[in-house]
């Protein structure tokens, strides 16, 4: 058992409220959520979910071709702060008796994608990050037992944000995966769709019943595809291409999505379509206050020694942080649809997580 999952379960042993030590199998009877606000935030996903290195070979994982800045607050510290936690630390970071009490985890990474990758720098997969979840709810139920440790995690919200990456990496033809008919374009939605309904049923097996998927942003509309002069673009001057290939996944994920509700009716699952919230921000951003959809406001390359909080003067005029990530602001209106529909708007179906949490008077 790695270091981190020792000092873990001696600290809940100390901590325990005495209650007899069970665990439980994966494939147990279900267990319906109970009518409880969710105090607990498990985060999983790529770039879009963390902007800090996951593991403890940070410096030899530098594989991403989208790194957002820690100074600006991604969705999922928005929705954390929604529902009152702080931001959720990296789970490499939570060690011994200073993460007994802890009410978040966040096992993404800004190296994370749906499919594996044989480069000898692997990164964290969403596969390995749902391993890591098991291993985290199994020290739960050693240290507070099974009944305690099944209603800690199915009055939990699960937020999943993958599939950025994967695109990126396909698109940008960076990849070995890219050379492999497997993954060829047109085949990979419906095998990131696969993957990610597999782990949404993975979860589910290990008790998780409040489950919010986010969908992959119009990456067409990035700059580093409008920056590229041999791009064809489309009508709102985004790359038509690029962003019918992502439109298509999120369709596809969504339909399945709904019928896994039907598969499992004690669960709640909802799907968040950031493609349609920054979208529309992109074709009106005079009405949401943007100056500039674009260009990204910090154009620092990552080997620069200029800061990018200091190259980026005015990021709430601009919807683009550098060549893929959205800034705060974006985000923060992204947070707002998902949370509640109070604005009129709102992009998680079928209902916003301010009920998907049991927060519904909570704003």
């Amino acid at each position: 058992m790695a270091p981190f999952l020792l000092g873990l379960f001696f600290s809940l042993l100390l901590f325990s409220s005495g209650e007899a030590i069970a665990t439980t199998s994966p494939t147990a009877a279900p267990t319906a959520a109970p009518p409880l606000s969710a105090s607990r935030l498990f985060v999983l996903g790529d770039s879009t979910a963390n902007c800090r290195d996951n593991s403890r070979y940070a410096t030899l994982l530098w594989l991403n071709f989208s790194l957002p800045s820690c100074s600006n607050r991604l969705f999922s510290d928005l929705i954390a702060e929604k529902m009152g936690l702080v931001r959720p630390p990296p789970y490499y970071t939570l060690q011994g008796s200073s993460s007994v009490g802890t009410s978040m985890w966040n096992f993404g990474t800004p190296q994370g994608t749906i499919l594996s990758s044989t480069n000898s720098f692997s990164p964290s997969t969403l596969s390995r990050q749902v391993r890591q979840v098991a291993e985290v709810i199994q020290i739960l139920q050693l240290g507070y037992g099974a009944i305690s440790s099944r209603q800690m995690v199915s009055s939990a919200l699960f937020l999943l944000s993958f599939g950025t990456d994967d695109y990126l990496r396909i698109l940008r033809r960076q990849s070995e995966m890219s050379s492999n008919p497997k993954y060829q374009r047109h085949k990979l939605g419906p095998l990131l769709v696969s993957h990610m309904v597999r782990a949404v049923k993975d979860l589910y097996n290990a008790d998780a019943r409040r489950i919010a998927v986010v969908g992959v942003g119009p990456i067409g509309c990035a700059p580093s595809y409008l920056q590229d002069r041999s791009s064809k673009f489309d009508g709102q001057h985004c790359v038509g291409e690029v962003n019918d290939l992502i439109a298509g996944y999120n369709a596809k994920l969504e339909t399945r999505l709904e019928r896994l509700r039907s598969e499992l009716p004690d669960a709640e699952i909802v799907f968040c379509d950031v493609y349609k919230g920054i979208l529309d921000i992109i074709s009106n951003p005079k009405i949401y206050g943007f100056e500039n959809v674009r260009d990204p406001c910090c154009s620092v390359g990552p080997l620069s020694s200029a800061p990018c909080k200091t190259a980026c003067v005015e990021p709430h005029r601009h919807v683009w942080w550098d060549s893929y990530s959205n800034t705060e602001v974006v985000n923060s209106l992204l947070a707002d649809w998902s949370w509640s529909n109070s604005s009129g708007t709102t992009i998680c179906r079928p209902k916003p997580l301010q009920y998907l949490t049991g927060n519904e008077l909570k704003l």
